[in-house]
């Protein structure tokens, strides 16, 4: 008789397996309460400093965005005068409620239509493809924005906060 076979057996495959699995479960449980809030906040906090500077950088040079939403990184259904603020407003905006969990679904919705917009239509354009828009990090971004989108914000956010209050 060949251990697999045998189903009383402690050293089965399956129970060998199973017993590696309960050992291990307080660590599983002890990441998914006190590890998943931090790489959620983490992952809000570091997407929203790179959509915060590149919203923070068109303030300080307005007199310019016209000129490189009209000729560098053009959105083909905007025009240049509509594309600069409201990019920057939607980049300032969204990137503040990531940051701090308020909304944190819709803001990574907001962010991933944005970076979606950013590789697809504007990189896909004969001007993007010239100065390099598209690029592959544009696609980590994405799954990060839809893990916060499926995840939610996780519980150190104003999200958690309110809906405790509320309840």
């Amino acid at each position: 008789m060949s251990i697999s076979s045998s189903t009383g057996d402690s050293r089965s495959p399956a129970a060998l397996i199973g017993g590696l699995y309960a050992r291990f479960e307080p660590l599983r449980d002890a990441l998914e309460s006190y590890g998943q809030p931090v790489v959620s906040l983490v992952a809000r906090l570091w997407m929203a400093k790179i959509f915060f500077d590149a919203g923070w950088s068109r303030v300080n040079n307005w007199g310019s965005q016209e000129f490189l939403f009209g000729f560098i990184h053009p959105v083909p259904f905007l025009p240049p005068a509509l594309a600069a603020p409201i990019t920057t407003v939607g980049e300032l905006t969204l990137a503040i409620l990531l940051a701090v969990g308020l909304l944190g679904r819709l803001s990574a919705t907001g962010l991933l239509i944005m970076t979606m917009t950013i590789q697809w239509i504007v990189g896909a354009t004969p001007e993007g493809i010239e100065n390099g828009i598209a690029h592959p990090s544009h696609y980590l971004w994405m799954l990060i924005f839809g893990l916060l989108i499926v995840y939610g914000p996780g519980k150190l956010s104003l999200d958690t906060l309110l809906s405790k209050r509320s309840a």
